[in-house]
């Protein structure tokens, strides 16, 4: 037998197929999607099986593959012609996107052993192999009876271990009883879990949660502080019991989206609606429907947060069926194991955020993105896909229903549901809260918080109640100008703006993480600089002197940036340890959760991005706030008379969405034009030969609209920007130039999905 391999190697044959041979005491495991060892050259290097033939097309000498890495599983059909496809679309290399159907954790190299639970039910033949050893390195000469092996995991007598992870194991559960710590004097959030393991004696981690809302972190607090005690007991029940669904009773409005939903298909639906709740009620009863049909639920979620809250949601409301979630909270052993249960096909709804949409499930029949508009759901690393085109090639693929939810469409999802490509399941809000508009040149005296915004903090702050303010801009200055020449600080590297952090006293960089402690201007080679503008950091001292004592929650990449910082700042959340809550428009997922005034700083800010897109990210967030949120809004800022402000106070999406549309329909922007970024690296002469040589010839064949180049100082090479409507064309033109330039051996990147032009 034989096996086509695609191999990883950086050159432009990569997406070539090589042929190996496969030794026999390897052939039991080998899968199509199998990652591999082979020798390449005179390298031993990894690549993936796609093709297993009993014949080979060549007479040449074919090297045996020297090793499989997982001989437990391969890739789907699916997961492969997800992958060519992505290949295509984005213009990567084919070993890139097949390796973003693996989870992270797994890609790197680890050692596989078998530990041998049971010596005296072991198969004999196996036993003898064995030996006396209960750990055994898997090696090509134990993958002989790799048969055997699978049957003996099954019945527990082995299990499979490395460093990253273990299965075959029997999976324990955590339950809680009361220790000796007193009741009394604890929070409202404490005291809830408290008195429901009191009203239960002993109770498990999954009901504890369920019928309190608290997070793991705040059990391991309280076993820590000896209010509760912990015991782990291995699994007796597998099965998650009687699963039945009822149909949720919604009012007229919710009954006619349901029943349109129920009698259309053969195209994605858009679920626009900004009632939270009925939104996530909907899911709901669309998730049970599907699950009753003995059909499977994916669902797509854009941050952590949003996940976690999502999952809860679900998992407190829908009894009896086996619910698994993935993201980065979990524990590689976790991430595993969920991940295993999966391939075995024991789910009924997965959720999970931006890599959950590779994972191998089959027999879909919903596929759900939340909040379809969220600009994380492009990948910002190689290969830079779409999740929204992934999921669609998924449904198409399965036979399933997708459905985008958003609470404000981006206006190439709406523009599509105007041209038929969309079901429209459009639900009104029955919210309809009030925004305050504070013009900030007439706040002379404080140019951080307004006097409304100030008198509304010490009102909450009096009353116990959380508040949130967000501000787009970390650190604490984000513009640095030299005393002396008036000179801009720029990086170094980048020619970016050096953003000034004052806690930790360094100006550093937001695009490359350059850090400097004592800044020299580059014009006239000044010390001392001026810092101006408002950062998170300077939000936060400026607070403190206003509201002395209070409790403040920074929730940035900085701040969050491991899976403790993030459960401690829910725990921390959820016990009322804070007063109020600093960050950027991500926070907005935390509305639903307690608090009671929303303050955006500097909102007009955002307008001056330079992105024909900021108009829309502005409107989405003062509309979301609007009407998803009960509380008091104060929106800051000085140009508060633009269209995507004063058309989101009003809420009338509509109104924006066609003064927008018009606007990009004058500028040639999509949904109207396709717009691509081509990025060249190499010898400084070299990269711009390359892209006005390119400009010209995409010119002079009428293919749109090619801008630049311009000098990226960050990447230190240039840009193209490229506007078009045939996309296949395009792809064709750049690998002509790119063969045309092989010898300067450039770097040429390409961005389908650019989520960024400087």
């Amino acid at each position: 037998m034989f096996a086509k391999v695609v191999v990883e190697v950086a050159s432009s044959n990569t997406d070539d197929l090589f042929t190996y041979l496969i030794p026999d005491e390897l052939a039991d495991c080998l899968h199509i999607g199998s990652r591999v060892f082979v020798e390449f050259g005179f390298q031993k290097i990894m690549g993936y099986v796609l093709e297993i033939t009993s014949e080979a097309d060549t007479s040449k000498n074919i090297k045996a593959i020297l090793e499989v890495i997982d001989f437990e599983q391969g890739l789907t059909e699916e997961q492969i012609a997800l992958a060519k496809k992505i290949s295509v679309d984005t213009k990567s290399y084919l070993i890139s996107c097949l390796d973003l159907m693996y989870p992270g954790f797994m890609k790197s190299r680890v050692r596989k052993f078998i530990h041998v639970l049971n010596h005296d039910d072991l198969d004999a033949e196996l036993a003898l192999v064995l030996g006396p050893r209960s750990k055994v390195a898997v090696s090509g000469t134990l993958l002989r009876y790799y048969k055997k092996i699978r049957k003996e995991i099954n019945k527990g007598n082995l299990e499979i271990i490395s460093d990253v992870f273990s299965y075959g194991k029997r999976k324990q559960t955590k339950f809680y009883a009361l220790d000796d710590g007193d009741l009394l004097g604890r929070s409202q959030a404490r005291r809830n879990i408290l008195e429901y393991v009191q009203s239960k004696g002993v109770a498990s981690q999954e009901d504890i949660i369920d019928n309190t809302g608290c997070s793991v972190n705040l059990l391991k607090k309280l076993v820590e502080e000896k209010y509760l005690k912990v015991e782990e007991r291995f699994e007796t029940a597998p099965n998650p019991g009687m699963f039945s669904y009822e149909p949720a009773v919604f009012d007229f409005d919710g009954r006619m989206i349901r029943d349109k939903y129920r009698k259309l298909s053969g195209k994605p639906f858009l679920l626009f609606s900004e009632d939270e709740n009925f939104k996530m009620k909907f899911l709901l009863d669309l998730a049970g429907e599907t699950v009753q049909t003995g059909k499977k639920v994916l669902i797509v979620t854009p941050t952590i947060l949003s996940n976690a809250l999502v999952h809860n949601y679900f998992r407190k409301n829908l009894k009896g069926l086996r619910l698994l979630n993935f993201s980065s909270r979990l524990t590689n052993d976790e991430y595993y194991r969920n991940y295993w249960n999966v391939i075995e096909q024991n789910a009924d709804i997965v959720i999970g955020t931006k890599p959950a949409i590779f994972l191998p499930l089959e027999n879909i029949g919903l596929i759900v993105m939340i909040d379809e508009e969220n600009p994380s759901y492009v990948s910002e690393q190689n290969p830079k896909y779409s999740v929204s085109e992934v999921l669609k090639e998924r449904g198409l693929h399965q036979g399933a229903k997708v459905v985008f939810a958003s609470a404000v469409p981006q206006i190439t999802t709406y523009w599509r549901y105007a041209q038929s490509d969309y079901f429209l399941l459009a639900y009104p809000s029955k919210n309809e809260n009030a925004v305050e508009l504070v013009p900030m040149r007439e706040e002379m005296e404080d140019l951080v918080l307004s006097r409304a915004l100030k008198a509304k903090l010490a009102a909450n702050i009096q009353s116990q109640e959380k508040s949130l303010l967000i501000l787009n801009s970390l650190g604490y200055s984000p513009i640095s100008v030299c005393a002396d020449c008036g000179s801009t600080l720029k990086c170094e590297k980048c020619q970016i703006s050096m953003v000034y952090h004052k806690e930790k006293g360094v100006y550093r960089c937001g695009y490359c993480g350059n850090s400097i402690e004592v800044p020299h201007c580059q014009k006239c080679s000044g010390t001392h600089f001026q810092n101006y503008g408002v950062g998170l950091e300077k939000l936060k001292e400026r607070l403190k002197e206003v509201f002395p004592g209070v409790r403040i929650a920074e929730v940035d990449f900085g701040t969050m940036n491991d899976r403790l910082a993030y459960e401690d700042f829910l725990e921390q959340f959820e016990d009322n340890r804070f007063d109020v809550v600093i960050g950027t428009a991500n926070l907005i997922s935390l509305l639903g959760l307690g608090i009671k005034l929303v303050g955006v700083i500097n909102a007009d800010g955002i307008l001056n991005y330079g992105d024909y897109r900021s108009s829309e990210v502005v409107f989405r967030m003062i509309s979301k706030l609007r009407r998803s949120f009960s509380g008091s809004v104060v929106v800051q800022g000085y140009d508060l008379d633009h269209y995507a402000i004063t058309e989101a106070v009003l809420g009338t999406y509509e109104k924006f969405y066609e003064t927008e549309i018009a606007n990009r329909q004058n500028f040639l922007y999509p949904p109207f034009t396709e717009i691509n970024r081509l990025i060249i690296i190499g010898a400084y002469k070299d990269i711009y030969y390359y892209a006005n040589y390119f400009k010209k010839i995409y010119h002079r064949i009428g293919q749109g609209t090619a801008l630049g180049p311009v000098y990226l100082p960050k990447v230190r090479g240039v840009q193209l920007i490229l506007k078009h409507n045939n996309f296949s064309k395009v792809s064709e033109l750049i690998d002509e130039v790119n063969k045309k330039f092989k010898e300067q051996k450039l770097i040429v990147n390409f961005e389908r999905y650019p989520s960024t032009f400087r």
